[in-house]
Order: structure tokens, then C-alpha cells, then sequence
């Protein structure tokens, strides 16, 4: 996250959902959000607990779980499997639609978007008569030798 306006839209999206949802808005909440959008890349809970802790924060991981659903619920945040029993994470709020590409030797997630991807879901839509509301696409590879090595 790049700027304070950026958070408190994000920290105002929140407070809308548990207000209207009867939740508690707790200091921790808040924090877990702030740190979340701080974040540049895909996070799992572990990697996002150990950095709290290592910031100070005193946050515990059911806390943590609790508010990565309610994320998900307010649509700020989005999860992903990538083929593992890992789940990832992602802030969502401001980001445009992309898909992924996972490195499986490396683990290295990378993400892209082509437009040819929009006009497959439109045709989808006209052939089933069908509204799409989301999609996942996720490609799994590994590295190529460069061609020099292949001699």
C-alpha cells in the first residue's frame, strides 16, 4: 500500500462490513489489515504471523484465522491453493483482475493479465447463456535450460 488515503478506504470498507454485520471492531483487526495491504506478494498465515510477531505485534494466530475469513467475506482480501495444501492470500480491493503463473522448482508465483483471457469468459458467457462473477487461472510450469546449455 502506497498511501494513508489508500488504507483508510480500505480500513472505511471494513468498518461498512462488520457494522453491518454485527462484528466487533477491534484494534488487532485493523492491524492484521494494515499489515496485509503493506504486503507486495501472496502471504500465507504462518508468514504473516511471524512477521507480526517480529514486529511486536501482539496478535495471536486464531485472531489472525479470524480475521483473514472476515477479509475474505468483505472481499479484501482473496485466497488461493496454487495445487498445494498451502493456502495463499492476496490483497484484493484495488487490484485489477490478473491470474497467476506458479514456477513449481522455484516456487515463485508470478501474476499477468491478457486481455484474450477477457474475451474467452465473454464467449463462455454467450455459448452457456451465463453470468460470470469470477475466475481463477493458474498455470504451472518450471524453468527452461537457456538454449545455450542444451549443446
Amino acid at each position: 500500500m502506497t498511501d494513508q488515503n489508500d488504507f483508510e478506504i480500505v480500513a472505511s470498507v471494513f468498518t461498512q462490513f462488520l457494522e453491518s454485520n454485527k462484528h466487533r471492531k477491534t484494534p488487532e483487526r485493523y492491524t492484521i489489515l494494515k499489515e496485509i495491504y503493506k504486503q507486495k506478494d501472496h502471504f500465507d498465515i504462518d508468514t504473516l504471523f511471524a512477521y507480526m510477531n517480529s514486529k511486536n505485534y501482539r496478535v495471536s494466530k486464531a485472531t489472525l484465522y479470524n480475521t483473514i475469513e472476515l477479509l475474505l467475506e468483505s472481499g479484501l482480501v482473496r485466497r488461493h491453493q496454487f495445487g498445494q495444501n498451502q493456502a495463499y492470500f492476496e490483497k484484493s480491493y484495488f487490484d485489477k483482475q490478473h491470474d497467476h503463473l506458479i514456477i513449481e522448482d522455484t516456487g515463485e508465483v508470478i501474476e499477468f493479465c491478457d486481455p484474450r483471457v477477457q474475451l474467452i469468459k465473454k464467449t463462455i458467457e454467450d455459448v452457456f447463456k451465463v453470468s460470470i462473477h469470477k475466475h481463477s487461472l493458474v498455470f504451472y510450469g518450471t524453468k527452461k535450460e537457456p538454449d545455450d546449455k542444451k549443446s
